[in-house]
């Protein structure tokens, strides 16, 4: 919510959509993220809270890898989205993407591009300044994330 501890009266709690935006960006600018819980007065976590933190745990589970041990690329955080990189792995992370076709400004050559979760690959052309990723389909997902593989 708005408050650095409990308040009985801020019950305005950010959704676990606003909460892994928060980190997927924090990340794309090999940054951290801390997330401040206060118990109720009778000791116990909010069930609000604990379900969030639920939520990003499952998320979590899912994409883990795309943020623990990854540094933010050279790519600048965008409208789109943001991207982090973890050795020759590129990870793209769609967060608010209107069309199928997106501009990347990565340097890098890349030698394959596909889908994080299920491996389908991704279309995706080579330019002087970045690459253009073609994907299938529009992005639904909290976080829709392509794997760039970096040629070595």
């Amino acid at each position: 919510n708005g408050m650095w501890g409990y308040r009985i009266w801020d019950q305005k709690y950010k959704s676990a959509k606003e909460l892994i935006y928060l980190l997927v960006r924090a990340a794309g600018k090999s940054a951290n993220l801390l997330l401040n819980i206060g118990p109720q007065p009778n000791g116990e976590l909010p069930a609000l809270s604990i379900e969030r933190l639920r939520e990003i745990g499952e998320w979590m589970s899912c994409y883990g890898e795309t943020i623990y041990g990854t540094r933010g690329s050279e790519v600048v955080s965008r409208p789109w989205g943001t991207t982090t990189r973890k050795g020759d792995k590129i990870y793209v992370h769609i967060l608010d993407l209107k069309d199928r076709t997106l501009f990347v400004g990565e340097t890098a050559r890349i030698a394959s591009a596909r889908m994080f979760i299920g491996g389908e690959k991704v279309a995706f052309k080579q330019l002087e300044d970045g690459v253009v990723l073609t994907l299938n389909n529009l992005p639904t997902d909290i976080d829709t994330v392509v794997e760039l593989t970096v040629k070595q």
